[in-house]
């Protein structure tokens, strides 16, 4: 078996003491790949990264518009939040405008991802709640689409309901696979999630840069969709969040984060789609093969790359604050 090749390097005293292998793929909006290590047509679950194809349908059907979703609201249904004060707030607020209530969620309960929100949570007396599932911004948006179309509430979740299929169906075209033959399983939250190669998620994710699209419903949702992640990243994830951090210092940056070592996005201003795996699923390799991808497409600076250096390329410490080794991009990037 040709094992993928070393992406990110972890150190100590300047030793390496633990490696992580994985793919790394970016085409341009034609589809012709322009950086890539690693077997790029393996199959992988994009697992999250999916997300803002998933609320293509809430926008393109009409849902959107006739609930007057904010773009926050939007940014909302494509993240994946740390349930902090200001995730809570925006959800509730959709949710009652809509008519529906955090008990029709059908992922389940959770604490808040972020750790100091959770135990202020938690002091407060609160207890695990469906509202505070990172994913719950996303089956808000399938709710509400499933109320627009007048389809069932009960269920939603399921691969044959009317919310699942239409997602699936705009993942087919923009992937150029059938992705209703691809395998799949349920996702953490309880939603179909799908492996595709990984070339094919990069290819997804440059059609949110094509332009001049006018009249297209598709094109002109996706437009809103980036439009709405790129002016609201603390929505997309939130403090301490590689996501958020990157599309805030990355100009035209939209990215999203998927579990297991995933990362999906597009250079909207140089058309740029990419994604990328880590084999072993961990996601500070993740985060630190994202920030070397972005440098050597030259779609960040070396000084944009050093402002979210706690992801890309991270100190680690000990428990007396001591700075004891790093994380950083295996020489295996020179080869691109």
């Amino acid at each position: 078996m040709n094992l993928n090749p070393v992406v990110v390097d972890v150190f100590r005293n300047e030793i390496v003491e633990s490696q992580h292998r994985g793919a790394v793929v970016a085409v341009d909006t034609g589809g012709d790949v322009v950086c890539q290590l690693g077997d790029i047509d393996a199959l992988v679950f994009p697992r999250s990264s999916l997300k803002p194809f998933q609320a293509i349908p809430l926008v393109e059907s009409g849902a959107a518009s006739h609930y007057a979703l904010t773009d926050q609201e939007l940014a909302l249904a494509c993240a994946s939040h740390n349930a902090e004060p200001v995730h809570q707030h925006v959800l509730s607020g959709w949710m009652q405008r809509t008519g529906l209530n955090p008990q029709q969620l059908e992922c389940g309960a959770a604490l808040p991802f972020d750790e100091q929100t959770a135990h202020k949570h938690l002091r407060d007396g609160g207890e695990a709640g469906r509202h505070l599932h990172n994913c719950s911004g996303k089956h808000t948006g399938m709710l509400t689409l499933a109320k627009y179309l007048n389809k069932p509430i009960s269920g939603y979740s399921s691969i044959e309901h009317a919310t699942q299929q239409s997602w699936i169906s705009v993942l087919s075209e923009l992937t150029e696979i059938d992705i209703s033959q691809m395998p799949w399983d349920r996702d953490g939250c309880g939603l179909p999630a799908f492996a595709v190669p990984l070339r094919s998620l990069a290819v997804a994710f440059s059609k949110f840069a094509i332009k001049g699209q006018s009249g297209n419903s598709r094109y002109a949702a996706m437009e809103s969709i980036a439009d709405a992640m790129r002016a609201h990243p603390e929505m997309v994830a939130g403090r301490n969040r590689c996501c958020t951090t990157t599309m805030q210092i990355g100009e035209s940056l939209m990215v999203k984060t998927g579990a297991e070592g995933v990362f999906g996005g597009v250079c909207l201003s140089s058309g740029f789609g990419f994604a990328l795996k880590i084999d072993d699923g961990a996601s500070r390799a993740a985060d630190a093969a994202l920030g070397a991808l972005l440098k050597k497409l030259n779609i960040i600076d070396e000084q944009c790359y050093r402002a979210a250096k706690q992801f890309y390329r991270p100190d680690i410490k000990n428990s007396q604050g001591v700075v004891v080794g790093k994380i950083d991009a295996a020489g295996s990037w020179s080869q691109v």
